[in-house]
């Protein structure tokens, strides 16, 4: 009895001298879809073979497809109630990679078709390590994928901020997520982000950044988080994470880079080119008025053996054989092995 008073007494100095800490993940999980189609949204590619095989307007949509890449897959692949299973299966195994098993204690996803899906995630492989609550609301995004998050800590509110790109593009895309969180009586709020894909004009994420400025600035929460897969490069111009979000936002990985020499060459390889698309960002006022210190060392992006490989393959433009190492195993939904083409990112903060 009194070894456990004395026990409470360390935890209870522990709080108050060291503050209350809460890590964040952002992961893309590339494609997690459920196995039934969503009505008005494209999700043909991801269903059942059999069903696919028996439906006209399945076959139809697939025959549209420009790419014949993309049109083999809509017609051939077999997004099964195990393929389904053994994607959650893989995913669950990355995000309890981290901290011991335990898993961060936010996790921020993109490309996650429904509610559906993400509740099975976390049912199916992710209830062992404390997750309880899952915030994720439909957007407007033609293939069905949206932002969604899953976290240890009750969740207050949520809302979906539209991003309009019409006027620089004639297309849908992902609403940025903003969830309030309540941390032991503080609240933290993130938003997560899956901005238009390079396959877009620069311009349209340039809009999203602004979107994403506008609203940070209006929170005032103890914690401001803004992460996700901004799918934006270096080279883009005009560049709206330089523009926007870098004079209130501070970028957690150009500090983190430092304390984390092991870390990955960035969280996203293309025919070998390394890009830092998913990032973690903090509001700069918070850090300032000191009620907020990150912990850089925990930054990391999460690379383990069993997550990547190395990959032999011919530049198109030179001829050259090349071989780059620790490439993100993306999920085989025949072999039903890999996990996505992105890696995870997290960082730990203390209010």
């Amino acid at each position: 009895m009194k070894s456990q008073f004395i026990a409470l007494l360390i935890l209870l100095f522990t709080s108050i001298a060291f503050g209350q800490s809460v890590s964040v993940m952002t992961y893309n999980a590339e494609n997690l879809f459920d196995t039934t189609h969503d009505k008005g949204k494209k999700d043909y590619t991801w269903l059942p073979l059999a069903v696919k095989q028996r439906s006209k307007e399945v076959q139809k949509y697939c025959a549209s497809m420009r790419s014949q890449h993309y049109r083999r897959n809509c017609f051939e692949l077999d997004w099964s109630e195990a393929t389904m299973n053994a994607k959650i299966h893989n995913l669950s195994k990355v995000i309890l990679s981290h901290n011991r098993g335990k898993g961060a204690d936010i996790v921020v996803f993109q490309e996650v078709e429904n509610m559906n899906v993400l509740t099975m995630l976390v049912n199916r492989g992710l209830t062992k390590a404390g997750y309880k609550y899952i915030s994720l609301i439909e957007g407007p995004d033609s293939r069905g994928i949206d932002v969604g998050m899953i976290s240890k800590f009750p969740i207050i509110s949520e809302k979906l901020h539209k991003v309009d790109i019409t006027p620089a593009q004639r297309r849908t895309t992902r609403g940025i997520l903003e969830v309030n969180f309540n941390v032991q009586g503080k609240t933290v709020t993130v938003f997560g982000n899956h901005w238009p894909s390079q396959g877009n004009t620069d311009e349209t994420r340039m809009i999203a950044a602004e979107v994403l400025a506008d609203v940070a600035t209006k929170v005032k929460s103890d914690l401001v988080v803004a992460t996700g897969d901004f799918n934006q490069t270096h080279d883009d111009f005009p560049h709206g994470i330089n523009t926007h979000i870098l004079p209130i936002f501070e970028n957690v990985e150009t500090k983190g880079r430092v304390f984390s020499n092991e870390t990955a060459l960035g969280t996203h390889w293309y025919r070998g080119e390394w890009e830092s698309l998913d990032k973690i960002f903090v509001l700069k006022s918070n850090i300032a008025s000191k009620n907020v210190t990150v912990d850089y060392s925990s930054y990391d992006i999460i690379n383990k053996s069993f997550m990547v490989f190395d990959l032999e393959w011919t530049d198109f433009d030179t001829g050259s054989v090349n071989i780059d190492e620790n490439i993100p195993l993306r999920f085989n939904a025949k072999t039903h092995e890999g996990f996505s083409d992105h890696l995870p990112v997290t960082v730990s903060f203390k209010l």
